[in-house]
């Protein structure tokens, strides 16, 4: 949830900085299209009427050099000129640069005549303009009472072009951006409100697996227990009658010894396998009961534990007892089959926000590579620490198996407990 707002917020923020660049774009092109009908405009309805051949001989005292004097003296515009279709200056606010020649750009020779406009910005005026200040220029064109057509080009400064834009700016922001606040206000609860139903469902169906678990982990257990172990120690007490019964032959005894004692050996191993898979009650002392009670079989395989417990970690829920324990047993398995250890020491520690569990032994270390041998020539790829390993990262943790800075190895894992399911 805390990803999922994090990542919301950050989404809000680049599309209200892209809604802003995007309006900044749209303001700038509202204003510069303004400039240019408001050029055309002039033009057409105010300047083309007033026009004609004697006009354009001689404008010094026609209505529309008084209209364009208004307009540069009010600043609404900086700079005015008329040209004819050739590009001779008939009118400039700058009177020398009247009656010279200059080269109009093809895309204003293009809407001579017609009822277009053209604009871009340049720093390059021409006609007597003054140079290096940014100017919009806008060329417009008309025709005459006559019918000649003439040119008329308008240079608008930036400062009033950022006014209109500012003000589209203010028109088109608070509904935007309004907007995108509204339905990030609008979704969040529901997105909160479906985030606590998914956890909630999830909650409850890993409580049902984990209930089913130990169900069937328990009557696995008992099965076992009843009929496998029973069977086979009624074997084991068997075995001696018959060879009180069996004749004096050494080969025979001999094989009967090996059975008896393969016999012996399967019933340790399913009743460690019967204390692994049956549920252990953690609550209370109980972790504390269990890691000592894991203590206890290791060291009736010639490995002696220590059990070292923070009494702080009373608070820990039930869930993250039970992850602590599959660590330590994990952990406990991995030093029995592996590290030729003759000590091993079992740590379950409070680090906040996490809790560290380490099984540190003083066997061998990993120095034969990642793959440990068996006995019997296969190699273990250590199956159940991957699958805890994927276990501790689904509650933000972190296992590692390395080489203990005394000599031998040592299983650390660091989890959330708050992370852990109840």
């Amino acid at each position: 949830m805390t990803r999922f707002l994090l990542l919301g917020g950050i989404t809000l923020v680049v599309v209200s900085l892209l809604t802003v660049v995007t309006s900044n774009a749209v303001a700038r092109a509202i204003a510069t299209r303004e400039a240019e009908v408001r050029t055309l405009t002039f033009t057409r309805v105010i300047a083309a009427p007033a026009m004609d051949s004697s006009t354009m001989a001689d404008m010094s005292d026609s209505a529309v050099v008084q209209d364009l004097g208004n307009r540069l003296l009010d600043d609404s515009i900086s700079h005015a000129v008329v040209y004819d279709p050739a590009g001779r200056v008939l009118w400039s606010a700058d009177p020398d640069a009247v009656g010279r020649t200059e080269t109009l750009d093809a895309d204003v020779r293009a809407i001579v005549g017609g009822d277009e406009a053209v604009s871009h910005f340049s720093r390059e005026t021409h006609a007597g303009g003054e140079q290096g200040e940014l100017v919009l220029e806008v060329y417009a064109s008309g025709r005459g009472a006559d019918g000649d057509a003439f040119v008329m080009e308008w240079y608008w400064p930036t400062a009033h072009l950022r006014d209109s834009q500012a003000q589209v700016m203010r028109m088109l922001l608070p509904t935007t951006l309004g907007s995108l606040l509204l339905f990030a206000a609008l979704i969040l609860p529901l997105t909160l409100s479906t985030a606590r139903r998914v956890e909630r469902d999830r909650a409850r169906l890993t409580r049902h697996a984990l209930q089913a678990s130990r169900i069937e982990r328990r009557r696995l257990s008992e099965v076992m227990h009843d009929s496998v172990v029973q069977d086979l120690s009624g074997v084991g007490y068997l075995l001696p009658m018959l060879g009180r019964e069996m004749p004096e032959n050494e080969h025979a005894r001999g094989m009967l010894a090996q059975i008896q004692s393969a016999v012996q050996r399967n019933i340790a191993t399913i009743r460690d396998m019967i204390a692994d898979i049956r549920p252990v009650d953690l609550r209370g002392e109980g972790l504390l009961e269990a890691l000592e009670a894991l203590a206890a079989r290791m060291e009736d395989q010639d490995v002696p534990t220590e059990v070292r417990l923070d009494p702080q970690l009373e608070h820990l829920s039930l869930s993250a007892r039970s992850l602590v324990y599959r660590v330590a047993r994990e952990g406990a398995r991995n030093v029995l089959r592996h590290s030729h250890a003759h000590h091993a020491v079992i740590e379950v520690a409070e680090e906040p926000p996490y809790v560290r569990v380490t099984v540190r032994d003083d066997g061998i270390g990993l120095g034969r590579g990642a793959g440990v041998h068996r006995s019997d020539g296969s190699q273990d790829q250590h199956f159940g620490l991957s699958l805890l390993g994927e276990a501790v990262s689904d509650v933000d943790g972190d296992l590692h198996l390395q080489d203990a800075p005394a000599g031998g190895a040592e299983l650390v894992v660091r989890f959330r407990p708050d992370r852990v399911l109840s």
